[in-house]
């Protein structure tokens, strides 16, 4: 049957479903991996608290940077929280929220709660910036550059660190 060469490239020429044993079932194709948006198993207990640790201990050194004068602190915890090992989310979480913490605390106590001559420095700096002249008003200025600094730092960290992942 294979030859005659009026048979080739029709139906049935080649035998090619013979191989297969009688009783084997075919085998099912497989199917490719999709993109899923399902979310992910909760958290134990013990990474919350880990999570809340690091943050405390972020929270506590940005406080010390801003006492130091470094204003480059939210960059650099931001650029830490970004090229770690954990996800992103919380990552960004955790530097956003150290940055809102440890260098408001740092500005706002001297600027507004005790009255220091930290206070009238921000409130020069909100209106030398064309906003209103309250010490409040400068601290927020001051906090959304060091938020601006983290986000940075974290998408730089991130781009970055992409592929070691």
């Amino acid at each position: 049957m294979a030859d005659d060469p009026k048979r080739l490239g029709k139906p049935g020429a080649y035998r090619l479903g013979d191989l297969r044993s009688p009783g084997k079932p075919p085998p099912r194709p497989r199917v490719p991996r999709q993109p899923s948006f399902r979310s992910t198993p909760r958290r134990t207990r013990g990474s919350v608290l880990t999570w809340l640790a690091v943050f405390a201990v972020a929270a506590a050194l940005l406080g010390l940077a801003a006492g130091f004068g470094w204003w480059f602190g939210p960059f650099v915890v931001g650029a830490v929280a970004g090229a770690g090992p954990w996800r992103g989310r919380p990552a960004l979480g955790l530097a956003v929220l150290a940055v809102l913490a440890g260098w408001g605390a740092a500005l706002w106590w001297p600027a507004v709660l005790s009255g220091a001559p930290a206070g009238a420095t921000a409130r020069e700096v909100a209106a030398l910036a064309g906003l209103p002249p309250h010490a409040a008003v400068g601290v927020a200025g001051t906090l959304v550059a060091g938020l601006a600094q983290a986000l940075a730092a974290f998408w730089l960290a991130r781009a970055l660190t992409f592929w070691a992942r």
